[in-house]
């Protein structure tokens, strides 16, 4: 009896040749199936390798090797599925379940070779797949293949492309003027030794159109942004004077307020006020 068989003999793979599916529909739509349907394989040259089939006419995912197959079913495709921090060459995760119990998720991604997929699940389904739970399904559809290259070589640009340094004065954003030569040195001392921290130094969390507000009789830029997936508890304020090379600012972290810049007491005071009209609605 070879490994695989032993694996699925019993418990979670209970799902054969020939036998019906026994729960939900698929939430996929034929858009979804038409980008990443299809059949992938550990080695596709190989028609006895491992493969996995997201298949348009059952709508579902199998995970086959001979005769032995997995079915997942229950499909909900999730390109969202990291947030804003989805690894390079993301492309979507298809959730499902096995037996109507057992999550799964089928993490479809792209490289410099084409499209692949990668299995997670909960602790049942990954120690009964073992090793093939580590394994990268490989397209066997060369169109999906120089699709999913063209899609990286995209990504690519666009990620040279968003760090590019920004003229100063152009800024619209916390993540453009983090790119600003002038503004950035003079923030980062500022920061001090909350410089070491990721949200802060890089700014490249939620925010707000940068504007201009008076205080104390100058003109400044408000910048407002916080830590992604944390904005409640991790924000900021700042105010930065460009032509005096000025930046004081308030953080919130760790449910108390530290101050940044050394700003004069009416600019403290202006600073109090905006931080609870950005994060705390005013209160």
């Amino acid at each position: 009896m070879s490994t695989w068989t032993r694996c699925l003999g019993v418990g979670v793979w209970g799902v054969w040749l020939g036998m019906a599916p026994a729960w939900g529909q698929s939430g996929l739509g034929a858009d979804v199936l038409k980008l990443y349907g299809g059949r992938y394989a550990l080695d596709c040259a190989n028609p006895q390798s491992p493969r996995v089939q997201v298949q348009a006419a059952a709508v579902l995912v199998l995970v086959e090797q001979g005769n032995q197959r997995l079915t997942a079913q229950s499909l909900q495709a999730a390109h969202a599925y990291f947030g804003q921090s989805a690894p390079p060459g993301f492309l979507v995760a298809l959730l499902g379940q096995v037996q109507g119990r057992h999550e799964i998720v089928f993490l479809v991604q792209g490289d410099a070779r084409g499209q692949y997929i990668q299995i997670d699940g909960d602790k049942t389904v990954m120690a009964n797949l073992g090793a093939l739970g580590k394994g990268q399904f490989r397209s066997c559809d060369p169109a999906i293949n120089q699709r999913a290259q063209g899609y990286l070589r995209q990504e690519q640009q666009a990620s040279v492309a968003a760090a590019a340094p920004v003229a100063s004065g152009t800024a619209a954003y916390p993540s453009d003027l983090i790119r600003d030569a002038r503004f950035k040195p003079v923030y980062r001392r500022a920061l001090g030794p909350l410089a070491s921290q990721p949200w802060l130094s890089r700014m490249d969390g939620p925010g707000v159109d940068l504007r201009t507000e008076q205080v104390a009789g100058s003109s400044y830029q408000l910048v407002a942004f916080c830590k992604a997936h944390d904005c409640g508890d991790n924000n900021a304020v700042l105010l930065y004077d460009a032509p005096q090379g000025r930046v004081y600012g308030l953080v919130h972290m760790g449910g108390r307020n530290t101050v940044v810049g050394s700003p004069p007491g009416p600019v403290m005071a202006e600073l109090n006020r905006l931080w609870r009209r950005e994060w705390r609605q005013g209160k």
